[in-house]
């Protein structure tokens, strides 16, 4: 299959794509406190929206947290009287949801496939980040989040997991908190990258690239010096969470940054992608980040078969 390239809309009248975020369960709320973002914290536990500076806190009950997984027609006349409309109202004037949890528990579990779900039913692109237990967890544990993830890949438009057994390479005798704490901030980069790349009119194309494979992983490299693209393709690409052979990607999302991007950079990222990955349909985009100073920042999620 031939390559196929395309790039994020840069058009100034392109209006920017109105995102939200949703921290579901324990682990969801800590990952977007402090997030630029429109925020709501959804959890069965008081003390979890008691931490959360969340603009927007909803308590749900256990009882309410039914994984619906079809979207037939009869469904939006069901939803009101099965979760309320208070959940449903929250995708109101929202193109992108992007939704962060923590999988094996009760409210990231099933709270992340109810409000994929009403993602799906209210047309919104439901954009699901999970971290999933590590492998000394609990059985039980376990396959509440297989079972989960399963069924939210099944139902949201992207489901990127975060496999927690990859914590240790984030760097030797981290603790566990430290750990943890990287890897919140780890997550929330493709919520940052393409919210300021994605414009309205982008979202078919996304759709598009993602196809069938809504299972994702996700890669980010840093790099500075005269081989600066070489070193952040490099660390993007040998990310600890793509443990399949890129050569199955089949959709890729590279998102470069830089104080000053370069277009001849761009080109020799996306050439060497294309050189890891050669069935992968690609789409790509660049930004300004001052932050940066002489480092360039290269994020990457990859769609392959679960």
């Amino acid at each position: 299959m031939p390559n196929y390239r395309v790039r994020f809309s840069q058009s100034p009248d392109d209006q920017r794509v109105r995102t939200k975020l949703f921290g579901i369960g324990s682990a969801g709320c800590n990952i977007i406190e402090g997030a630029p973002f429109p925020a709501v914290a959804l959890s069965s536990s008081a003390a979890d929206l008691a931490r959360s500076h969340a603009e927007r806190k909803v308590l749900v009950g256990q009882d309410r947290l039914i994984g619906i997984s079809d979207a037939d027609p009869d469904l939006m006349r069901k939803l009101p009287s099965i979760v309320g409309h208070e959940l449903l109202d929250m995708f109101n004037n929202t193109e992108i949801a992007f939704m962060m949890c923590g999988l094996g528990g009760t409210s990231g579990s099933l709270g992340t496939k109810l409000l994929s779900s009403i993602a799906r039913v209210k047309g919104t692109t439901g954009i699901v980040l999970a971290a999933t237990p590590f492998s000394a967890e609990s059985i039980r544990r376990r396959e509440v989040a297989s079972k989960a993830l399963h069924d939210i890949l099944s139902i949201s438009s992207l489901c990127v997991e975060f496999d927690n057994d990859k914590l240790s390479s984030l760097g030797a005798n981290i603790p566990l908190s430290r750990a943890f704490g990287l890897l919140n901030g780890i997550m929330m980069r493709p919520v940052l990258d393409l919210s300021e790349t994605m414009s309205r009119g982008d979202i078919p194309t996304f759709r598009q690239v993602i196809g069938d494979s809504t299972y994702s992983r996700f890669g980010l490299g840093l790099g500075r010096g005269d081989e600066r693209v070489q070193r952040a393709v490099l660390e993007a690409v040998t990310s600890p969470w793509f443990d399949f052979p890129l050569a199955n990607a089949t959709g890729a999302i590279a998102i470069y940054s830089a104080s000053d991007p370069w277009e001849k950079e761009a080109a020799e990222i996306l050439s060497r992608l294309e050189g890891s990955m050669p069935s992968a349909k690609l789409l790509w985009g660049a930004y300004s980040d001052s932050s940066l100073g002489d480092r360039i920042r290269l994020s990457l999620l990859l769609c392959t078969e679960a």
